[in-house]
């Protein structure tokens, strides 16, 4: 081969390498390419399975809680926590994936180490949990809807030490995912440590008289009922004029209580006790039925 043809190759060759390196190049730049949110690593998603930006590893990863055994706090397995409870405050509660290492690792990047990128994704299986949720509870009762999310409330000391309550955010976004609005009805009375390093009684006792309701934001709660009730009215109506069809009797308020963790659902049983307890006493008529949603169910 002559020495001009030898040059031709071998620009050819630099080409050709050059403009390979340059795809490479493009395609973790491009849309299509992304780092995961949990593990950082970069991953192109075209043929893989994916959840809420999450690479391929991280998605197998996720426990999701698939079959409830427990009607009343979703539990896959027995509830020794709710055989041995006698009264509840709270219809039921569902969670979206098991307490795991990997959702252990992930709840605390988000809320200890700010990682807020984990918002979406945290919330996204929320809002998946929810309308299953949702869907169990129509099965049941054919119109049945929330009138409001209630996040479960951070002490002052917790949410000066945080800068935010994960509750909130978590709410914020599922009330936005499947348009129920957010109201902040509850406040803790006091500081009650972290409930991770305490037994079963000690919680049960801890959450005694933990949390009160914010009374200004209670008439708030009693007029999105009369709204959900109004709407329900009118779609009856319509069904009337069209089928002849019965209309339905008016509904409960029902509130859905948002926090990230189920444990033995002490928590969620004190908040529901207070909040339903005001209700009572602003409108003793009311008839309230509260439900809770968290993301994970140890």
């Amino acid at each position: 081969m002559s020495a001009a043809g030898l040059v031709v190759r071998s620009l050819e060759a630099l080409r050709g390498a050059v403009m390979n390196g340059c795809s490479g190049a493009l395609a973790m730049l491009s849309p299509a390419s992304q780092a995961c949110p949990v593990c950082g690593h970069a991953f192109r998603s075209a043929g893989k399975a994916s959840f809420a930006g999450l690479c391929p590893a991280c998605t197998e990863a996720i426990p999701w809680i698939r079959g409830v055994t427990c009607p009343v706090c979703g539990r896959p397995e027995r509830c020794g926590d709710c055989l041995r409870r006698t009264a509840a405050s709270f219809v039921a509660s569902r969670s979206a994936v098991r307490y795991d290492e990997s959702v252990r690792s992930w709840l605390a990047l988000y809320k200890y180490r700010g990682h807020e990128a984990l918002l979406p994704v945290l919330g996204e299986m929320m809002a998946a949990a929810g309308l299953l949720f949702l869907a169990e509870r129509r099965a049941i009762y054919a119109h049945f809807g929330y009138d409001a999310l209630v996040p479960v409330p951070l002490s002052e000391e917790r949410l000066a030490e945080r800068g935010f309550n994960q509750a909130e955010q978590l709410a914020s976004y599922v009330g936005g995912r499947l348009a129920i609005p957010v109201i902040e009805a509850l406040r803790r009375t006091r500081n009650s440590g972290k409930q991770s390093f305490i037994s079963r009684r000690e919680r049960m006792k801890n959450t005694q008289g933990l949390f009160a309701a914010e009374e200004s934001r209670l008439p708030e709660l009693l007029r999105s009922r009369l709204a959900r009730n109004a709407n329900q009215s009118f779609a009856a109506f319509r069904a009337r004029r069209r089928r002849q069809a019965a209309s339905p009797a008016q509904s409960p308020l029902r509130l859905l209580l948002i926090d990230d963790v189920y444990t033995t659902g002490s928590t969620i049983d004190a908040c529901a006790a207070a909040l339903a307890g005001a209700l009572r006493q602003l409108d003793p008529e009311a008839r309230v039925e509260i439900y809770a949603l968290t993301l994970a169910r140890s």
